[in-house]
């Protein structure tokens, strides 16, 4: 699987909305592709899609930049999963702490957890409209009966 670095204006969106909402430095927009944790961006579409998706995501649900990008963001959820997964995430506003089941493009089920949801501002300006919903975390672990011998994964 190749893995191919994501539209440089995105990035930026992604890092400054970040810092200016949620009040910490995620990385230089520069550094976000290869950031050690997850970092995902769908839209504002009514079935959100895939905007953004780094390195370490890309791994996780072992999936290309072109199978990532434009699929809707609800599929990385398993199907009992999916309405708490959009009650969750369907305000406007920062989140820690968000744990919840989430599915590989093979059908392994791995749980994440602590992860920061905020909303995506144009040109990471608050003042200007939201254009998207990024997500970062850490931790996962595969579920033992769907993924025999993985163990928890913190970075």
């Amino acid at each position: 699987m190749e893995e191919t670095r994501g539209r440089p204006d995105w990035e930026w969106a992604i890092v400054a909305s970040h810092r200016a909402l949620v009040g910490e430095e995620l990385c230089p927009a520069e550094d976000l592709f290869d950031y050690r944790g997850v970092v995902l961006c769908h839209d504002t579409s009514s079935d959100p899609l895939f905007v953004y998706a780094n390195r370490t995501a890309q791994r996780l649900w072992r999936r290309s930049w072109e199978h990532f990008i434009g699929m809707p963001s609800r599929l990385t959820a398993p199907v009992q999963e999916r309405a708490q997964r959009a009650a969750a995430l369907h305000r406007n506003v920062v989140v820690r702490g968000y744990e919840g089941l989430r599915v590989d493009s093979g059908g392994r089920l791995f749980e994440i957890r602590e992860a920061t949801v905020w909303p995506v501002h144009e040109d990471g300006d608050v003042k200007l409209p939201i254009i998207g919903q990024a997500a970062t975390f850490l931790q996962w672990e595969f579920r033992p009966e769907d993924q025999l011998g993985e163990r928890d994964h913190v970075v």
